[in-house]
C-alpha cells in the first residue's frame, strides 16, 4: 500500500513518463505541463520541489530521454512561461542548493546540448532572464556547474 502514498507518487509517475516511448510521452508531458500552468502559486512550488527531489533517485541514463522530452516540449511554449517555470526551479535550488550535487547535471547538459539550436536559444535566454530576475542572481550562477554556464553561453 506504500508504494501508493502521496510520498512516492512524483517516482511513480516519472517512472511511468520514463518507460513510456517518446511518441507517448512527448503528449502526456504537453498535457501536464499545461495543468501545471493552471495550479496556484503553491502548488506550482511543492510540483517543482518534489520533482527536484526525485530526480536523483534515478540513474542518469534512465532520466536522461525523459528530460530531453521535457525540455523540447518546454521550448513549445511563450517564453514568459517557460521564465515562470525555471524561475520555480532556481528558487526550490536557492532553496535547497545541495539538490544540485544530486543531480545528474552533465548528463542534463549534455542533452540540453544536442537540441535543435532555436530550442537550445530559446531555453537558455528564459532561463537566463529567470536567473536575472532574482536580486541575488549571483548566488544561482555559483550553483551552475561550468559545463552548465558554457552550453548556456555564460562562460
Amino acid at each position: 500500500m506504500n508504494s501508493f502514498s502521496h510520498e512516492h507518487a512524483v517516482e511513480n509517475i516519472i517512472q511511468t513518463l520514463i518507460d513510456l516511448p517518446e511518441f507517448l510521452r512527448k503528449p502526456i508531458l504537453e498535457g501536464r505541463l499545461r495543468e501545471f500552468y493552471l495550479l496556484d502559486e503553491q502548488d506550482k512550488r511543492e510540483v517543482v520541489s518534489e520533482i527536484l527531489d526525485t530526480i536523483p533517485l534515478f540513474e542518469g541514463g534512465k532520466i536522461s530521454a525523459l528530460v530531453k522530452t521535457w525540455l523540447a516540449v518546454l521550448s513549445n511554449f511563450d517564453a514568459a512561461r517557460i521564465v515562470e517555470i525555471l524561475r520555480l526551479y532556481c528558487q526550490e535550488i536557492m532553496n535547497s542548493p545541495g539538490i544540485i550535487q544530486k543531480m545528474p547535471v552533465e548528463e542534463i547538459t549534455e542533452i540540453f546540448c544536442v537540441l535543435d539550436y532555436a530550442q537550445k536559444q530559446k531555453l537558455a535566454d528564459c532561463l537566463k532572464e529567470a536567473i536575472l530576475s532574482f536580486h541575488d542572481k549571483h548566488k544561482i550562477i555559483t550553483l551552475i556547474p561550468e559545463s552548465g554556464l558554457k552550453a548556456l553561453g555564460m562562460k
